[in-house]
């Protein structure tokens, strides 16, 4: 048995700490070096200019605003032809940060959304991220794996999962794998699985599936079945049921569909049906089953198309107007502040 490359578990540092000495002496040739080691992402003490993205911290910051929508948008339609002219057009200047970003939504999320953001790494290569910014990705959050287990104890096994599949799709080269700062036990322990992975047998179809079978049929499902909970409280106005039913799909982050469904229904039934509608979003957003941004995002998707609708149900606009002032007056459907309201 051939033994495996011996991989560095050691920052670039002297026994004393100070950086190790460079062609130019403990001079200026020193003091670049200290310079590059605390500016590299393999030194454990690394710090990005954006890691709250890694951390959770709510930031105001509009670049970070935006790498949140496209991936939300993403998540929402599994479209790669959407995602990759809107990564595009963002021009991020490092796109490191939207990888890990990426990563860690859907870390919280379902195995099929985690298979489309390995889709997306994949996606990118071509002539939009270059490799070192990949490897920058990685490693930063190897160098996170500490904190970010707190939230998410999987994240271990779940980042050597991105990292085989990146090396499978030949985003991240397997020098890297062999090469990258193990700077703590999880970061060990991450590496070694995916050395793992990526030497077992059969290792390209378990990779290529590593996710298990999730792809865009399991968004078409996951609308299908929120279509099919609306229809039958329609018919049987059982809200304890519709309740029970959209919790076991455990998407909450996907429920804007959901209202998006019954408001689009809402306005082709009867006024009688338009009410039993309303309860049960109502109902849904006091059991917090519903977030106020996912109700308010499942009438913006629905106004957005209202020209459309309105071709098929001349009424639509009316009836929108009033399920929507009718929501506002319940309380349940919270409209977003305008930033000038919230500056003053």
């Amino acid at each position: 048995m051939s033994a495996q490359p011996k991989m560095d578990r050691h920052s670039n540092m002297a026994v004393d700490g100070r950086p190790k000495k460079g062609k130019g002496g403990w001079g200026v040739g020193g003091a670049a070096d200290l310079q590059e080691l605390t500016q590299s992402p393999r030194d454990p003490n690394y710090e990005s200019d954006s890691d709250d993205i890694i951390d959770g911290v709510e930031n105001a910051d509009p670049i970070l605003k935006k790498i949140q929508s496209i991936i939300e948008d993403y998540l929402a339609s599994g479209s790669l032809n959407e995602a990759i002219p809107a990564v595009q057009e963002a021009k991020f200047h490092n796109h490191s940060n939207f990888i890990r970003k990426a990563m860690l939504v859907s870390m919280e999320r379902q195995p099929f959304e985690r298979e489309l953001v390995s889709q997306l790494i994949a996606a990118l290569r071509m002539d939009i991220v270059p490799e070192d910014q990949y490897d920058e990705a990685f490693q930063i959050f190897l160098n996170k794996l500490p904190q970010i287990t707190i939230d998410i104890p999987q994240a271990v096994d779940m980042l050597s999962k991105f990292l085989a599949r990146a090396v499978l799709d030949e985003v991240v080269s397997p020098s890297f794998v062999r090469t990258c700062n193990l700077a703590h036990l999880q970061a060990e322990e991450c590496v070694t699985l995916v050395q793992s992975l990526v030497h077992q047998k059969h290792r390209i179809h378990r990779i290529q599936h590593i996710w298990g079978p999730a792809d865009l049929n399991s968004i078409k499902r996951l609308k299908e079945e929120m279509k099919t909970i609306v229809e039958e409280f329609i018919s049987n106005g059982d809200i304890n049921e519709a309740q029970r039913n959209l919790t076991l799909l455990k998407v909450p982050h996907f429920s804007f569909h959901f209202v998006k469904q019954s408001v689009r229904m809402a306005l082709e039934v009867t006024p009688q049906q338009q009410k039993q509608i309303s309860s049960l979003l109502s109902e849904l957003y006091q059991a917090d089953v519903i977030g106020s941004g996912q109700i308010r995002k499942g009438f913006e998707c629905v106004e957005e198309n209202l020209n459309d609708i309105k071709l098929d149900v001349p009424t639509a606009e009316t009836t929108y107007a009033e399920l929507k002032k009718n929501a506002i007056a319940g309380g349940w459907l919270i409209q977003e502040q305008p930033s000038s309201d919230i500056a003053q």
